[in-house]
């Protein structure tokens, strides 16, 4: 039987996250405190009905990574630690999402490792803003980003993604 929808947010038109678990007879594994078999729950960034970024991934191979890593993004102190590892997640990516939309997809808004495959599939969606978007934020973050942007932008082909547009 296939995951369940167990949260679900839509950002816009295009962009939606949600938090699925499996369905209940799969769940053969310890759950934590809060009740949570959090090794099956996935929170899901989809990009129309396209599923683009799923935590969790290779990037974060476990809600707790995530979290190291999502923690350091400003403006989640308000969310409550008390919810699930998958639930905080969602709860901090919806908000980040949210912002990085309303300020025209600023990479800062948002881990880069999530940022960087939203607007990949962001152009493919067939509109011209989210094709100049990326290659201006690939642009500007090889330009001035740390070396682990760097590396990733190389390392996951992003590079080649910059065409004579410009």
């Amino acid at each position: 039987m296939p995951n369940v929808i167990y949260r679900f947010n839509e950002i816009n038109e295009y962009i939606s996250i949600r938090i699925t678990k499996p369905a209940f007879y799969h769940r053969i594994q310890k759950c934590n405190v809060n009740g949570f078999y959090e090794e099956q729950y996935k929170v899901i960034i989809y990009i129309g009905d396209t599923p683009t970024v799923t935590i969790p991934n290779s990037f974060f191979p476990s809600f707790e990574v995530a979290l190291q890593d999502i923690n350091e993004i400003k403006g989640h102190h308000q969310i409550k630690n008390k919810n699930s590892s998958p639930e905080i997640i969602f709860q901090r990516l919806s908000l980040s999402i949210d912002s990085w939309v309303k300020n025209n997809y600023d990479i800062h808004l948002l881990h880069f490792k999530i940022a960087f495959p939203l607007l990949k599939k962001l152009r493919d969606v067939g509109t011209t803003k989210f094709q100049i978007i990326l290659q201006q934020e690939i642009l500007k973050n090889f330009a001035l980003g740390s070396f682990q942007v760097k590396e990733f932008l190389k390392k996951e082909g992003y590079l080649n993604l910059i065409s004579d547009f410009f």
